[in-house]
């Protein structure tokens, strides 16, 4: 449920001039920078328009009028993922909190506030995400959840402190390799489900120049990655035993870095790719976890 929000919250807020966003390096001392009230403004309601559209959308289709009493969570959310959907509340996060730093720092807000004005708000969706949850008879509100998007929300932050977070790339892939979660629910086969987790793997890319030095830089262009992802083991995932999420699945990954590559100049190109950079790129895959495998091209 919450990708639903997400994404419509990013075509609205970077819907933006992005010729207009910075384009010195985070890392350097910014010069004295004035808010803009009217982008500010547009920040805000847009974000309005958005809850208010996800909120009258959910209403319909989520629960389609089978709402329930306020109610906890109580551990069924540890179970029925193994704890995968964790990394997508937290990729969730980091969704957020990159889409509003990048909204604040067109409207003019200083790096610092717009840093943390990103975590307040991917604090405050997750908030709103759970709340929605509570009413549904199938999901309660988790605290766990809310810490997990929270944390993601720290990532702009985090990524302008840190050299080697500074072009890391969390990613989602989402391939469906069995109808096994349609199946066991009972319910028609859908092109694409954010509760189909057997059908998903979530990635953290990163620069290996941080581990190979000089050596690397020389040998290899700026824009590949390596990539380590998570995801779950069909075989032993199943909702008719108490809800189990199955075995974790791990694996290793080239990856690109789409911006690096193309260096996107216009408004449009930026939009994009600043989406289409959270999806991984299919790659020759080698799966270390809980079985050994080579995939010629992992989706």
């Amino acid at each position: 449920m919450g990708l639903k929000l997400l994404f419509l919250v990013y075509f609205l807020q970077n819907n933006v001039p992005a010729d207009s966003l910075p384009t010195q390096p985070e890392n350097v001392i910014e010069q004295p920078i004035t808010v803009k009230k009217s982008r500010l403004w547009a920040v805000g309601t847009t974000s309005l328009l958005t809850v208010g559209s996800s909120y009258i959308y959910l209403e319909r289709t989520w629960w389609n009028g089978k709402g329930v009493p306020f109610h906890f969570d109580e551990g069924r959310d540890l179970t029925y993922a193994s704890g995968l959907d964790k990394v997508a509340h937290l990729m969730g996060g980091v969704f957020v909190s990159e889409t509003y730093y990048n909204a604040f720092r067109w409207a003019g807000v200083s790096r610092q506030k717009a840093e943390w004005l990103a975590f307040g708000s991917a604090a405050f969706v997750e908030l709103s995400i759970e709340v929605k949850d509570a009413y549904s008879p199938t999901y309660g509100f988790s605290w766990r959840d809310v810490a997990a998007g929270t944390i993601g929300g720290v990532w702009p932050m985090a990524q302008h402190h840190s050299g080697f977070l500074r072009d890391a790339q969390w990613k989602v892939s989402y391939w469906q390799q069995t109808p096994k979660y349609f199946n066991e629910r009972g319910i028609p086969i859908q092109r694409i489900s954010i509760d189909d987790y057997i059908n998903q793997t979530y990635w953290f890319s990163f620069s290996p120049e941080y581990f190979g030095g000089q050596r690397w830089k020389r040998a290899c262009p700026d824009w590949l990655q390596l990539s380590v992802g998570m995801g779950l083991e069909a075989e032993t995932w199943s909702l008719n035993h108490d809800g189990l999420g199955g075995r974790h699945e791990w694996y290793i990954a080239p990856d690109i870095n789409l911006i690096k590559l193309l260096k996107p100049r216009s408004t449009t190109a930026k939009v994009i790719l600043g989406l289409f950079k959270y999806i991984k790129i299919p790659a020759p895959t080698l799966q270390i976890g809980p079985k050994v495998r080579w995939h010629w091209l992992y989706f």
